[in-house]
């Protein structure tokens, strides 16, 4: 069993503002088809968040050395001494391991270009609303050609904090492609599919420069507040 009791869950999912919303929470119980969850509470704010029935979300696991990614769905909330939320659960199936490296994933909107690697659609551009080392999500126009498992070559420009762009090419895949919730636009999640840490660098660069300004503004907010 991979999941474990007492074990912390994240909960990610993309706000109004096409922005990842992350929650952390405590496994209370674990089921074949679902999983009981202690109330969860937002990382930026701290706050326990207002969630209907039925809202979806991309759940995170760490097991020791290992990564789980997996979808999960808010059912209900089960009352008693100690009030729980109860989620769904595909089952260990459903767990696709990550790299820990590729964790690590910003919000960030990029320009991206979506090329076919066998020629099949004329090339598209788009924007991304998050990226990590191991892939990203990106939006999708109206009439967008790709289809999951698509092969594909990502051109993307990182903006790095010398002021220098960064661009770089990328053989991907498409793994999924779904309708958010929130805005009704079509979005898809792609792998990257790197042949060595040194192509990842780039990325990972972005995303700690990233890590760092949010840092950064946060620092400023509490001491403004602080004096204020």
């Amino acid at each position: 069993m991979k999941l474990k009791v007492g074990g912390t869950l994240v909960l990610e999912q993309m706000n109004n503002h096409a922005q990842s919303v992350r929650y952390r929470c405590k496994l209370a119980e674990v089921k074949d088809n679902a999983l009981l969850i202690d109330y969860p509470i937002e990382e930026k704010t701290g706050k326990t968040p207002v969630l209907l029935n039925g809202t979806v979300f991309t759940a995170i696991y760490i097991n020791d050395s290992q990564v789980f990614r997996f979808p999960t769905t808010f059912i209900q909330r089960i009352s008693g001494q100690v009030p729980l939320m109860l989620m769904s659960f595909d089952g260990e199936d459903s767990m696709e391991e990550i790299q820990r490296r590729n964790y690590v994933r910003v919000e960030a909107n990029l320009d991206i270009a979506i090329h076919s690697s066998e020629g099949a659609f004329r090339p598209f551009t788009t924007m991304t609303s998050d990226i990590g080392g191991g892939g990203s999500l990106i939006n999708l126009p109206d009439d967008f050609p790709i289809e999951e498992e698509d092969s594909i070559v990502s051109w993307i420009v990182l903006p790095m904090t010398s002021g220098a762009d960064q661009y770089i090419k990328v053989q991907s895949r498409v793994i999924r492609i779904f309708t958010d919730k929130h805005t009704n636009g079509k979005r898809a999640t792609i792998k990257f599919l790197l042949q060595s840490e040194r192509e990842r660098q780039p990325i990972i660069r972005f995303c700690f420069e990233k890590q760092l300004e949010a840092r950064k503004k946060l620092l400023e907010m509490e001491s403004r507040r602080h004096k204020g």
